[in-house]
């Protein structure tokens, strides 16, 4: 499968919020966490985050797009504030090539963070495979209880 990334724009918004609301849906019926579950964001708080933050479209042979990246930080430390591929061609290899990516184009980052459901096993599984390091629980509500993970830079697996 050929994945390539781009710059996400304005444009992206319809499919990417389809994409989003999709990949995110499983957790917020578990979870009921609708104060920050991207499920429930909106059009224009993903315009902002586009805006704002290092956002990423992942496309499929440079045309159909599969999911994205939203990263925040700089070089001292970087934050996944999410990453989701469309459910329907998960489990393929382009999460762990989607992490890659971005650890390589910010090389100079001390220190990558995140956060990801207590629940979601696939992802602790990603996320270790490629170095992270659950350091934190932090309860959002009497459902969801998010675990952070950490990675040095010098820990970072290139493409």
């Amino acid at each position: 499968m050929q994945i390539h990334f781009r710059q996400s724009t304005f444009d992206d918004i319809p499919r990417l919020l389809s994409i989003q609301k999709a990949a995110f849906l499983e957790d917020l019926l578990r979870y009921e966490d609708f104060e920050t579950n991207p499920a429930c964001e909106s059009f224009e708080t993903l315009k902002d985050n586009i805006e704002k933050a290092h956002h990423f479209t992942i496309l499929h042979e440079h045309c159909h797009i599969i999911g994205a990246i939203d990263i925040r930080g700089n070089n001292e430390r970087m934050h996944i504030s999410k990453i989701f591929v469309d459910p329907e061609i998960q489990n393929k290899g382009i999460g762990t090539y989607s992490m890659k990516y971005i650890e390589s184009i910010f090389p100079d980052t001390k220190l990558w963070t995140l956060y990801t459901p207590c629940l979601s096993f696939r992802n602790h599984h990603l996320y270790e495979k490629l170095g992270y390091k659950k350091v934190k629980e932090t309860p959002v509500n009497d459902k969801l209880v998010l675990f952070k993970y950490e990675k040095l830079g010098g820990d970072i697996k290139q493409l």
